[in-house]
């Protein structure tokens, strides 16, 4: 009896010892896979509708699945871009704080829950400040639906300050990127301290084609500085099916074929299509003009073993159309 549980004791040991060894290896990835886990949206003002994008980056060689996730306010939206992501891939867990029914400091964000490669569970943070004497209306600048054709679209917001300093005003605006213009203008104030601003914001000709999101910072006379998100799904006339192509898993010299779907509203022609890889293959099997096309994309795995990536490059005959582009995968196994 004294031996047996002896034995017990003993195993009992060795499996506590290698249980934190088993637990670090199976969870090497997930640094690389998550290099940002807490966002601080500093200063906001009450109404706003600020988003944040986590990246989640595949630098592994097997496939990482995100399982679901939860979100620790119901102030908080989150929108996964995917929940496969392929080696040598990525996606963005983006999240969404409404500010319009709190003050003060907000801390926020979710647990984001992966299945695969091993089964963990991760917290993503994210903060901010937000004061009760600034305020925006909407809380965020939505261009809505976009098409490429026709006048830039712009869309208005209002800033309102009750803070009772006299001198308060805005003085700077900065724009993450060149593709919106901002314009701000005064929209009066009172000698109490009392100021309003309308923000007007136009969408360029270069914003990319697909959901769009950039930013509009306010600085004060008080050096503070006040984002606005800026979001707009823009539409383009040509649209693939699918976008994104996994061929999954391929042996050496093995071929595998695909159809893509290229649409519009209006007959057209494709005068290019080209792929980073020679690997990759496609060809038109409609010829002439055409409201759909059928393009076949044949891969055919190279020798070595690994994560394949290529795009698929579409050019039409339609005017002023940006191309179109497909994402395509495989793994490359004995």
């Amino acid at each position: 009896m004294r031996s047996m549980r002896f034995h017990r004791f003993c195993l009992a040991v060795l499996y506590a010892a290698a249980v934190p060894a088993v637990r670090a290896q199976s969870y090497d990835w997930l640094d690389s896979a998550l290099p940002e886990r807490s966002f601080d949206f500093g200063t906001v003002a009450r109404g706003s509708q600020l988003r944040h994008a986590f990246p989640v980056v595949n630098r592994t060689d097997r496939e990482i699945r995100i399982l679901e996730w939860r979100t620790k306010c119901g102030c908080t939206d989150v929108k996964v871009g995917a929940k496969s992501i392929p080696p040598g891939t990525q996606t963005t867990v983006e999240v969404t704080v409404d500010t319009t029914r709190f003050l003060g400091h907000k801390p926020s964000g979710l647990t984001l829950i992966f299945e695969s490669p091993s089964y963990v569970q991760v917290d993503l943070n994210t903060a901010c400040y937000i004061r009760g004497d600034i305020t925006v209306s909407p809380g965020q600048v939505d261009f809505g639906i976009v098409r490429r054709s026709g006048t830039p679209p712009t869309s208005t917001l209002t800033l309102t300050y009750a803070g009772g300093q006299p001198d308060w005003a805005v003085t700077a605006i900065e724009t993450e990127t060149d593709r919106i213009e901002a314009r701000l203008q005064d929209a009066g104030r009172t000698v109490e301290g009392y100021a309003a601003y309308s923000l007007t914001t136009t969408l360029k000709a270069n914003a990319p084609t697909g959901y769009f999101k950039d930013g509009i910072t306010l600085i004060t006379s008080r050096n503070e500085r006040i984002p606005v998100s800026v979001v707009a799904n823009i539409q383009s006339a040509v649209a693939l099916t699918p976008s994104i192509i996994n061929f999954g898993q391929v042996k050496p010299g093995e071929s595998v074929s695909k159809t893509v779907l290229v649409r519009s509203d209006r007959p057209f022609s494709i005068t290019s299509l080209a792929t980073t890889r020679d690997d990759l293959q496609s060809d038109d099997q409609t010829k002439g003009a055409q409201a759909v096309h059928q393009v076949k994309l044949t891969f055919k795995a190279p020798e070595s073993p690994g994560a394949f990536h290529s795009l698929m490059k579409v050019k039409t005959d339609i005017p002023d159309e940006p191309e179109a582009v497909l994402k395509a995968f495989a793994t490359v196994s004995q």
